[in-house]
């Protein structure tokens, strides 16, 4: 008996050596990124090509991540990120995400706006464990929910909020929609549809208007033509002003709620005739308060202090998506002091889904995630111009927020 004991007892610590053996690399997978010293951020957006106009999405976060370092970082590690550009293109995507994962050897993968590229690193992500706290719209990238991966508002959520704000306005029954043909587009477009149609309203027309367009006619006679109250415009930013300038000019009346694929102050600016935006051009608003003002007046501070020259506009003020990538830092930054001194992958996503009320006093919204729920933001407003041509907020048709303190 001693000796079969004995024979066992090696057997069992062979069998718990082995597994030990091979349970190393998962463990150091787990933990890429992480040093005794630094926390290694891949940062993946559009910093060259047309749709660079989205990289505040991506210096957004970097702002908050250089104001951490600057009070001695998380639990004694500083964060330290890897800029890779994906020029909203998938292939180059691809490529850009390869490098971080598997030669920069990132911990995870924050900011990155372009839902095309997103979906196509999605498998990699999955495959890999790579944490992804993302901004891209299309919801299919979390839901059905994905370990590794999380969102903060949603096409889902933007979308209704745009068809709830038009059917707010009195008398609005008829929609119509113009959107890109893509799943962005859709991402959008859909959950707005979705929303007129179970609350009473109906879309008279649904028509395309392609990346590139130069011109917006066809588009406007046949909104004007179908007698559409408000547009839902599920466009990227150059789209979207040359449709807002082609029904003004053809004098389409009708108001124009458009996606978050544009910044709300380029677009008015873009425009250039008040007459086509005041009282006619809103988007959804994600924020609790008039940016700059109010509990967001931090984060301009903040985005003038820790960003560089070429991060911050050529001229004016840091605009909507600098604050719209914000949160993304707060809720990865918040997640690593939740995961506490001894960081992995399966603590920092735990610490994720642990975020309930969770207040960033940017979103209108507190951060609530969960392990059956990986989008953390729902609540919206909208944004437009008042009478007097002044930036609004408002929390239905004609009903303003609350001004912020200043």
């Amino acid at each position: 008996m001693p000796m079969r004991f004995n024979r066992a007892l090696g057997a069992l610590g062979a069998a718990v050596a082995v597994v030990a053996i091979a349970a190393a690399p998962a463990s150091a997978q787990n933990t890429q990124g992480i040093s005794d010293k630094t926390i290694k951020i891949g940062n993946l957006g559009p910093f060259t090509g047309e749709s660079s106009i989205f990289t505040p999405l991506n210096f957004g976060p970097e702002a908050y991540l250089r104001s951490i370092n600057a009070q001695g970082g998380v639990h004694g590690r500083t964060f330290e990120t890897v800029f890779a550009d994906d020029a909203c293109n998938e292939a180059k995507g691809i490529a850009a995400a390869k490098k971080l994962i598997y030669e920069d050897k990132v911990f995870m993968i924050m900011g990155h706006p372009c839902s095309g590229v997103a979906m196509a690193i999605k498998p990699m992500l999955d495959k890999e464990g790579v944490p992804w706290m993302g901004l891209a719209a299309n919801p299919k990238l979390t839901r059905p929910t994905v370990p590794s991966m999380f969102s903060s508002y949603t096409g889902i959520e933007s979308g209704s909020a745009m068809a709830a704000f038009a059917l707010t306005k009195p008398g609005v029954k008829k929609i119509a929609i113009v959107q890109h043909s893509n799943d962005w587009a859709a991402g959008y477009c859909n959950p707005a549809t979705d929303y007129i149609k179970a609350n009473g309203a109906e879309v008279v027309i649904s028509t395309a208007m392609e990346r590139g367009s130069t011109d917006a006619t066809a588009q406007a006679l046949q909104i004007k033509q179908s007698g559409a109250q408000a547009v839902m415009g599920c466009l990227y930013q150059q789209e979207l002003v040359i449709l807002l300038r082609d029904m003004a000019k053809y004098g389409v009346d009708a108001i124009v709620l458009g996606a978050l694929g544009a910044d709300f102050n380029q677009t008015v600016q873009q425009v250039g005739n008040p007459a086509a935006v005041k009282q006619k051009f809103f988007q959804p608003y994600q924020f609790q308060a008039k940016i700059g003002t109010g509990p967001l007046k931090p984060y301009r501070e903040l985005f003038l202090k820790y960003l560089t020259k070429d991060e911050l506009p050529k001229s004016g003020e840091p605009t909507n998506f600098y604050y719209f990538g914000v949160p993304v830092g707060i809720v990865t930054v918040e997640a690593f002091k939740r995961a506490g001194p001894a960081p992995t992958r399966e603590k920092w996503i735990e610490a994720v889904e642990s975020l309930k009320g969770f207040e960033t006093n940017v979103f209108a919204d507190t951060a609530n995630f969960s392990k059956d729920n990986h989008v953390g933001f729902r609540r919206m407003f909208a944004v437009g111009l008042n009478d007097a041509g002044e930036e609004t907020v408002y929390s239905t048709w004609g009903k303003p927020l609350p001004p912020s303190g200043s």
